[in-house]
């Protein structure tokens, strides 16, 4: 069981707290690992990997530097064996996927983010342990997506945990609950796309799958969502955010909750479970989607 939230709070300045609070009522749906994908109001590109030593820095910031220079740069340890690097690059934005790929083609450092508005931070532990750990900023921004993870069938790596991005759309998040039965099927039929993949979690299917279908075919998100609908067996819901929408799909037999309100046409809160959504909104009264429900808001 794990659990999901978002948030559409326009020019918020609060955004990676609040999304932090609403995760906060969803620990006992997990807390092995928790994380949270932010939309910045900036115009840098900013990058955040995790690596498994802090002497792969070196290698990391050699990839980086054929791409542009390096400024802002930080380096600290996470709340288990992994330590991250986050730093602002000037670089040609068209090339965000390239580096992308590159810096994930080392064995031992993973990207967790790179892009002109979208960061994420993801970490073992309670959604406390991860503010306090990272020291989230009261994030100046627009929506965010959120997870809390009880990882009942892969590995406790960090790389594993929610939420997953595509080197392929790199301002595309996705977080999700349930499990994708046809995961193999779907991982080696994409690799006869050409998709590469850096972990062996589902959830990372789903990001590349949908990405692909945005990035390759020129389908709008909630077009990829339909086709996803289709394409994907199991039971799961799904999370999936860009730099100007939050889009949301429930498996046909609706196992896996997924709730949603909105307040004055400018505030969308998203959650596995109505309690998550009262931190934002105290008197709240939320619709569950129908199962087979895809929906898409813009922000």
């Amino acid at each position: 069981m794990c659990g999901i939230a978002g948030l559409i709070a326009k020019d918020s300045p609060t955004l990676g707290n609040d999304l932090i609070n609403m995760l906060k009522e969803l620990i006992h749906r997990g807390k092995d690992a928790t994380g949270v994908a932010v939309y910045e109001n900036r115009d840098t590109i900013d990058l955040r990997v995790s690596m498994t030593a802090a002497d792969y820095r070196t290698d990391l910031e050699e990839t980086i530097k054929k791409y542009g220079p390096i400024s802002n740069d930080r380096i600290y340890p996470g709340a288990g064996i992994f330590t991250f690097y986050e730093a602002s690059i000037d670089m040609d934005a068209a090339r965000v996927s390239e580096l992308n790929w590159d810096i994930d083609s080392h064995p031992d450092i993973c990207v967790h983010s790179l892009g002109r508005h979208l960061k994420v931070y993801k970490d073992e532990g309670s959604a406390e342990e991860l503010q306090n750990c990272h020291n989230i900023p009261a994030i100046k921004g627009t929506h965010g997506i959120g997870h809390v993870r009880l990882a009942t069938e892969s590995v406790e790596n960090i790389n594993f945990a929610h939420p997953f991005i595509s080197y392929l759309y790199p301002e595309l998040a996705l977080v999700h609950n349930g499990q994708f039965t046809n995961y193999f099927n779907m991982r080696r039929k994409m690799e006869n796309w050409g998709v590469r993949f850096k972990t062996n979690n589902d959830s990372e299917m789903a990001a590349h799958f949908l990405a692909y279908q945005m990035k390759e075919k020129g389908k709008d998100l909630e077009e990829a969502l339909h086709l996803g609908l289709d394409t994907f067996d199991g039971v799961f819901t799904l999370l999936v955010s860009t730099s100007n929408q939050i889009g949301a799909l429930r498996d046909r037999l609706g196992i896996k909750p997924m709730l949603s309100f909105e307040k004055d046409g400018a505030t969308v809160l998203f959650g596995s479970e109505q309690i998550c959504l009262t931190p934002i909104v105290s008197d709240v009264y939320a619709t569950e989607m129908d199962p087979g429900g895809v929906q898409v808001w813009s922000v």
